[in-house]
């Protein structure tokens, strides 16, 4: 018999207030809470929102990768939490392309969840976001 491969992901987006960056950060972890896999990326200036949701999109893209037979994910964005769970609509026209890939590669899954947790709780893929917000790529 196999067994199930559950995996948790924290995701967070860092906007700059003065700057032309936005930095996402993705961590990955199996259900014993040690790190697998993380990653960061810096993309251009977006809103705060579709920040968070490009930091869900990298976890996705992560866990894709490790084909879990769970995924819960962990973010500090209630919008993105409520909209990915069906109780927020999405109206924003910058937030709606973000939501259809989210979407798409969630699809790609066999389960996933997601749920909201208090910035403290989501250090790690805040201190990625940063990083990269700062030029430092990473991933691991």
């Amino acid at each position: 018999m196999n067994k199930r491969i559950d995996l948790i992901a924290y995701a967070d987006g860092a906007i700059g207030y003065r700057s032309d960056y936005t930095g996402v950060g993705a961590v990955l972890l199996d259900d014993q809470d040690r790190i697998l896999v993380w990653g960061n990326r810096r993309l251009g200036q977006m809103t705060n929102n579709e920040a968070e949701y490009a930091g869900l999109v990298l976890a996705l893209e992560l866990a894709i990768s490790l084909r879990p037979d769970r995924l819960r994910v962990y973010l500090d964005s209630e919008v993105v939490v409520g909209q990915m769970n069906g109780k927020f609509g999405v109206r924003s026209k910058g937030l709606k392309p973000w939501h259809r890939r989210a979407c798409q590669l969630a699809r790609r899954l066999v389960e996933v969840s997601y749920y909201h947790v208090p910035r403290q709780r989501n250090r790690l893929a805040d201190a990625l976001a940063n990083e990269a917000l700062a030029g430092r790529i990473l991933s691991g």
